[in-house]
């Protein structure tokens, strides 16, 4: 035996006279609640949430077409250094200022010092020492990676990188400054990375967006075997590329109706994003496909357009590229296939209650 479970919508009306607080029991403001039918039953407005709050993805992958779900990229720490603040100290960095191999010889110069590091090709070998290009958090804007970010890993884990650069100082200890020799050795000290680098996928596309606050995204493909991606981004793997040009759209569209609407953005996204997409219906599946494929060639001339530049912040950045005329005709298309209720709930999984100013 089976049966479906209505499901209601409860709002409670506030008045001057009756200021509302915890302690009202329901007979003191029954005549101030509005109910109404929610048009989904109960059984599954709750599955969707089950989508996220299991920390097994592949269901909410499967809802969206998608092959896999990230959450979160990789966790290193040291990539940039330590931060001028009052009692802690400033380190050397992962990323490389600069780098270049001369025969037998790497030349490297790590963030935030001055000296330039030589080593044997071989050194890097044995500590299985390379360098990545990174999808960092700060270079990710609507339809628009900036840049990659180059940071030096070992494909063994932190030990082994650290190991890696006290054998560096050891070679270079008379060449180069004693300021550089304790911002190096700092360095050894704070890192940590992952005891496995796995790179994404060259023969895939993906669909990245910044994993705190805005969810900015954009669409690509790799095109080297050594690109990763950092912890303050979260990506989905998709099937093909217009997949992941239709998601970088909609992941666009729902982040810009955040802003419009006042609300503030949650601090951690993790995989909510890509939840909010398939409660507001707007999953591939769930899409006309002449739609689909509006959307798709508007994303795709939208990459072409975002410009490469530094925003103060993303509000800014999603505020300029709304002034478009593609993501007006996006605004619109997207607009009229989504209920008002379901993009309610959606853009609660993202995000807080809309200003009042």
């Amino acid at each position: 035996m089976s049966w479906i479970t209505k499901s209601y919508v409860i709002k409670l009306k506030r008045e001057k006279e009756m200021p509302y607080n915890k302690s009202l029991r329901l007979n003191e403001i029954e005549t101030l609640l509005t109910i109404k039918l929610y048009d989904e039953c109960y059984d599954d407005y709750v599955r969707r949430s089950l989508l996220y709050f299991n920390e097994d993805f592949s269901k909410l992958a499967e809802e969206l077409s998608v092959d896999k779900i990230c959450p979160k990229g990789l966790y290193i720490m040291g990539i940039y250094g330590g931060e001028e603040k009052e009692g802690e100290e400033k380190y050397a960095g992962l990323v490389l200022d600069e780098y270049r191999e001369e025969g037998a010889k790497f030349r490297f110069r790590l963030s935030n010092i001055k000296n330039v590091l030589v080593v044997p090709i071989d050194l890097l070998r044995r500590f299985d020492v390379k360098v990545y290009k990174m999808i960092y958090r700060s270079e990710v804007n609507p339809f628009k990676l900036k840049k990659y970010i180059n940071v030096m890993l070992s494909c063994r884990g932190g030990e082994s990188l650290k190991s890696f650069l006290k054998e560096a100082l050891d070679l270079n200890y008379r060449e180069i400054s004693s300021n550089t020799v304790k911002m190096i050795e700092k360095l050894v000290k704070e890192l940590r990375q992952p005891s496995e680098i796995i790179p994404l996928n060259l023969n895939k596309y993906y669909v990245v967006y910044r994993r705190t606050r805005a969810f900015t995204a954009f669409a690509f493909k790799p095109t080297s075997p050594d690109v990763v991606a950092e912890e303050t981004v979260a990506y989905a793997e998709c099937k093909n590329k217009e997949t992941a040009y239709y998601y970088a759209a909609v992941l666009n569209y729902l982040a810009f109706k955040v802003v419009m609407l006042k609300r503030p953005f949650l601090r951690d996204q993790y995989a909510r994003p890509l939840l909010a997409i398939h409660m507001a219906g707007l999953s591939w599946t769930k899409v006309d496909v002449n739609v689909r494929s509006k959307v798709v060639e508007l994303s795709k001339k939208l990459h072409q357009k975002a410009p490469d530049k530094e925003y103060g912040n993303q509000k800014v950045a999603l505020k300029e590229i709304a002034l478009h005329p593609e993501f007006k005709e996006l605004l619109q298309l997207l607009d009229s296939q989504v209920e008002d209720e379901k993009l309610e709930e959606a853009l609660k999984m993202v995000s807080g209650e809309a200003s009042e100013e």
